[in-house]
């Protein structure tokens, strides 16, 4: 299938919790506390020599992922079974490499990526169930989940999402389609008196830009809350005016949760 030069072609399934990381990307210098860094390295201890890691999402620090999906090329001696052994020995503990299987020459993690889906995560309680405090966000107001669902409604198609972005790339198209936006409650604890909500927020697309679904994610609780007009997501498409979009919300409460080719 993906054999190059006596390199074959794997793609990696890997979960992690980026609490302690600073993101997916690499950084020069000694001490790359990065996924990709702690991926690189073991897939060189591997090889024997220096060795690439791709990612399909290039997720922010802090940023978690329930499935993000990496390509490597690995010496043709080595079978699947052995390089995930391999990877799960010496990788820390909040990375695990969950699958791997052999592709084609050709194929690449980010590049041959159709769709992406993140997950963002909140509450409408001021504080966080202890064990889950790493991995949703407080926001503390009650929302409107009519609001909510029909500003994510605007957001499907095909559009400038300039205003949904940090520095957005200058010789880049800001353009991009996302194809579902949900939102969905459910009660933090069964039957609580204090009615706090669990907030689920789903987009999908063909690819996001710079902590795109993170301010997606706070415009949509500002519409919530009643912070934010309604029409917002209208505004801000039709604009490209960031100063008109909500708040970068954390990272901790965002996922990767699936990455289709």
């Amino acid at each position: 299938m993906g054999n190059i030069g006596g390199l074959k072609n794997y793609m990696l399934t890997i979960s992690y919790d980026g609490t302690d990381f600073k993101g997916w990307q690499k950084q020069k210098g000694p001490g790359d506390d990065t996924i990709q860094g702690k991926l690189e390295h073991v897939a060189s201890l591997l090889n024997g020599f220096e060795t690439a890691v791709d990612g399909a999402g290039r997720t922010d620090a802090g940023v978690h992922a329930r499935k993000q999906v990496a390509s490597v090329k690995i010496i043709g001696d080595k079978d699947a079974d052995f390089i995930k052994d391999y990877f799960n020995k010496y990788l820390p503990a909040a990375i695990c490499v969950d699958g791997v299987a052999e592709v084609p020459e050709r194929f690449h993690a980010r590049l041959s990526a159709k769709e992406k889906t993140y997950e963002y995560n909140a509450l409408t309680a001021a504080k966080a169930p202890v064990f889950e405090r790493k991995y949703v966000y407080c926001y503390g107001k009650d929302l409107d989940e009519g609001k909510m669902a029909r500003a994510c409604s605007d957001l499907v198609g095909r559009h400038d999402f300039k205003g949904f972005c940090t520095a957005a790339p200058k010789k880049k198209s800001t353009v991009r389609t996302i194809t579902a936006a949900n939102v969905t409650f459910a009660e933090l604890t069964p039957g609580n008196r204090g009615g706090a909500k669990r907030v689920k927020i789903t987009l999908s697309g063909d690819g996001f830009l710079y902590n795109e679904v993170r301010i997606i994610a706070g415009t949509l609780l500002e519409i919530g809350s009643g912070s934010l007009p309604p029409e917002t997501v209208k505004k801000v498409l039709e604009t490209g005016d960031r100063k008109l979009a909500g708040f970068t919300a954390p990272p901790e409460g965002l996922f990767l949760t699936d990455v289709k080719y």
